[in-house]
């Protein structure tokens, strides 16, 4: 009989196992959809620069769009500003489809169950801060008023002293940083052995802070600060395409190593994201009439967006039958050229010639459709 009571009591306590197990992964399960949906909508001026730089598909612009929304209305003055900024059609109704508010009234109080305050916006909870986290995101760009709303939102672990006030400010913060600091330490409740808990949960910024700023510096022709924060983010979620095709176009038109930036676009492509060119596109047979824009790379297809917005081009993999360098026509620019199926007729010709003009990036360009095809 004791032998069938130890069988029970065995079987029980793997039946309580498998029950905490499931109700853990169902609370992470939650985690992970609240994480989604507190996805900071883009402000205006960053997604203007996602679209002047013209170094994402079309197509991921809008799926970034979707996933994040946008915290502006399309006004008609709004609509004009992104068009000249060479927005195709289909990110403005994307746009326009994906407002949210940056603020939602919180649900009202009562007397018995006031409100708790509410963090700045953006910054996810965590554990209070330490001081070598805070001296991190200063010295990796982060900036100081930023930095202040993680303290505000989270508190601190430490005191500050003048020693550390010193080595604060040495990594870039500033005097209200400190403050903040200085306010946030004498609000953190004391244990009993006198010192502060702090689970070992690290802060920082998330993926989209990176690309963000990614796309801001590269704007400002900053390519080696673009690759660090890119590499950054594609350590924190190396499952998308975004972070790879930024990086990869940092690095070869950038830091011009070819070999990195080979390796970033590949890996963008095998994401299922696409690789970006800058190109010039001949409109004549003889590159005096052309526009400039970026051919990307994709798996499933290549396509070319202008940089005014109003040439695009599109080839499925299937239809494209050539992917050569020219032995004449623009030759002296490196330029190659796509033939591509159209209906039941003669496949069309469609030239192009590297930003660079250089022969190793037209031949990248085309071992990386060849590779896909």
């Amino acid at each position: 009989m004791s032998t069938r009571s130890e069988r029970e009591t065995l079987i029980a306590a793997r039946r309580a196992i498998v029950i905490l197990a499931a109700s853990a992964l169902f609370a992470i399960m939650l985690t992970g959809s609240g994480q989604v949906q507190a996805k900071r909508p883009y402000e205006k001026d960053k997604l203007l620069r996602v679209v002047q730089l013209n170094a994402l598909p079309t197509s991921e612009v809008i799926q970034a769009i979707e996933q994040r929304g946008v915290d502006f209305q399309v006004t008609s003055d709004v609509e004009s500003q992104f068009r000249q900024a060479g927005a195709r059609p289909e990110v403005i109704d994307t746009m326009r489809a994906n407002y949210r508010s940056a603020t939602s009234s919180p649900p009202p109080s009562t007397p018995s169950a006031p409100s708790a305050p509410r963090p700045p916006t953006g910054v996810p909870a965590g554990a209070p801060l330490s001081k070598p986290e805070i001296i991190t995101l200063l010295q990796s760009g982060v900036p100081s008023a930023r930095v202040e709303q993680f303290v505000e939102a989270r508190g601190v672990s430490f005191s500050i002293t003048p020693q550390i006030a010193r080595e604060i400010r040495d990594a870039g913060g500033n005097n209200a940083l400190i403050g903040a600091i200085t306010a946030k330490a004498s609000e953190a409740p004391v244990s009993s052995t006198g010192s502060n808990p702090r689970p070992p949960v690290p802060a920082g910024p998330d993926y989209d802070d990176l690309t963000d700023r990614a796309v801001a510096f590269m704007q400002a022709n900053n390519s080696y600060g673009a690759i660090s924060l890119l590499q950054q983010a594609v350590k924190l979620d190396p499952s998308k395409p975004l972070a790879y095709g930024l990086l990869g176009f940092a690095q070869l038109y950038g830091s011009r190593d070819n070999v990195a930036a080979e390796r970033s676009l590949r890996a963008a492509i095998e994401r299922g994201g696409g690789a970006p060119f800058r190109v010039y596109h001949d409109h004549d047979g003889f590159f005096n009439t052309f526009c400039q824009g970026s051919l990307f790379v994709a798996r499933a297809n290549v396509t070319f967006k202008g940089d005014d917005g109003k040439h695009a081009f599109g080839a499925n993999r299937a239809d494209i039958k050539e992917a050569k360098l020219n032995g004449f026509m623009g030759a002296q620019y490196n330029a190659f050229h796509l033939k591509v199926a159209v209906g039941s007729g003669k496949p069309e010709n469609f030239n192009f010639a590297p930003a660079t003009r250089q022969k190793p990036e037209s031949n990248l360009i085309i071992s990386l459709i060849d590779s896909y095809r």
